[in-house]
């Protein structure tokens, strides 16, 4: 657009010479091929005013400057709302990055770059570089909590972030060529045609990988919740292996199933192993909690009422609910009561087998 102005700023100085000079004016009848050609300059000069007022209509919409929220702490999350965190951040960083690649087809559309125009373009690019590095720590704190746990979603994370870093490599030659063509506009030079190709190219290449990430990222979700329930089939699958005998051997069985799972929760993260360990100390101790609840149990309890809590526990680990599941420990440890003591026995605390103190057989100790 700038060089059809300039030539016609061009014919417009000339005429105004030549007319200055003293030269014949035009004969009452113009030439035909003048008026075509006049029609020609008149149309191109419309449409160079009509996209430079497209461009400054461009220039005035710049994106907010994004504003970190509260600080979060990751462990009081569920893994599915950590997981919407990143979908989110995801899909700003993907809007962002293509909004930066228009605002440099914007700015170099009429083959220049000002000043002006770089600051403009610049305020695209800090937007999408904040969301590509949020994103980015958002699947890094998704590592640490169910690196051992997520088998499929953690695949899933793996490639987004392989998106994600092709993304930054992009937005940063995109940088790198603000900053050369920036450096040129300082020292007084016109920005050379080399330099615009080269940041037309790194928008270009951030566009696709914009829609790559796009492609790769569109069925994160579904895939978090298929890992979620391959975890509840899992533990869903467990059969007991050491079932309580009694009701005291119940109860104590109830309290290794919750000092397991917080240890498992003590390093806020949770592996597959661990849960499987879980899993299994609840499958024991929910069957002797079945088989010998009833009023009149360990502490007065009724165990049978809470026959449920070990599957409710266990289950809210395998989706992910850590936070719910280490409430659901606490309560359940808190309504059990007292710990058995190593020697009480199956009826009575503190006897042994038979009659309270009694020896081999259930015949009288010493000195009886």
């Amino acid at each position: 657009m700038k060089p059809i102005l300039r030539t016609l700023l061009s014919v417009f100085l000339m005429a105004s010479t030549l007319v200055g000079c003293g030269l014949p004016a035009a004969t009452p009848t113009e030439d035909p091929a003048n008026i075509v050609n006049t029609a020609v300059a008149g149309t191109q000069q419309a449409q160079a005013l009509a996209q430079a007022t497209v461009n400054s209509s461009a220039l005035t919409a710049i994106p907010a400057t994004p504003t970190p929220g509260p600080t979060v702490e990751y462990v009081t999350l569920t893994e599915e709302e950590l997981a919407a965190l990143i979908d989110q951040a995801v899909t700003e960083a993907i809007a962002a990055t293509e909004n930066t690649s228009t605002a440099v087809y914007t700015a170099t559309t009429d083959d220049s770059v000002t000043s002006e125009e770089v600051v403009y373009v610049y305020d695209y690019y800090y937007y999408a570089d904040y969301y590509v590095e949020y994103a980015e720590d958002l699947v890094a704190e998704y590592y640490t909590l169910y690196a051992d746990l997520a088998t499929e979603m953690i695949t899933e994370l793996n490639a987004i972030e392989t998106e994600l870093n092709q993304m930054n490599e992009t937005l940063s030659s995109i940088d790198s060529s603000l900053q050369e063509i920036n450096s040129t506009l300082q020292q007084g030079a016109a920005t050379t045609q080399e330099a615009i190709a080269q940041l037309e190219t790194a928008a270009q290449s951030a566009q696709t990988n914009a829609q790559e990430l796009q492609t790769q990222a569109q069925d994160m979700i579904s895939v978090l919740q298929a890992d979620q329930q391959g975890r509840v089939d899992a533990i869903s699958n467990i059969q007991p292996n050491n079932i309580p005998t009694d009701k005291i051997s119940a109860l104590q069985s109830a309290f290794t199933f919750i000092d397991t799972a917080n240890i498992a929760m003590s390093d806020n993260k949770l592996s597959r192993d661990e849960l499987m360990s879980i899993a299994q100390l609840g499958a024991n101790a929910q069957v002797g909690f079945q088989s010998f609840g009833g009023a009149g149990g360990p502490n007065g309890l009724d165990l049978s009422q809470f026959s449920e809590k070990f599957n409710e526990i266990t289950t809210q680990f395998a989706r992910g609910q850590i936070p719910q599941a280490r409430g659901g420990v606490t309560q359940f440890e808190g309504s059990l009561g007292n710990r058995p003591t190593p020697g009480d026995g199956p009826n009575l605390p503190g006897g042994g087998p038979g009659l309270p103190g009694g020896g081999p057989g259930g015949l009288p100790g010493p000195g009886g």
